[in-house]
């Protein structure tokens, strides 16, 4: 039982830190300059939403619970 409260907290932890990576991206593209460097950052981001949705089903599988809907990646 310990194990796996560990194991889903680190899967919190990774989750936590690709949605703040997709949160700094996206800011990126309010900076950009260049309509070339915008593309790349929005690219990236939809990377970034695209990793965050699987690793949010991962988990609900996984563990069998159902993480918040208010924000759909």
């Amino acid at each position: 039982m310990i194990q796996k409260k560990q194991s889903i907290e680190n899967e919190f932890i990774k989750y936590n830190k690709l949605k703040l990576e997709l949160l700094k991206t996206v800011q990126c593209i309010d900076c950009c300059q260049d309509k070339r460097e915008e593309e790349i950052y929005q690219n990236i981001s939809l990377e970034y939403s695209k990793e965050l949705r699987n690793l949010k089903e991962f988990i609900e599988k996984e563990y069998q619970i159902s993480l918040c809907n208010c924000c759909k990646f």
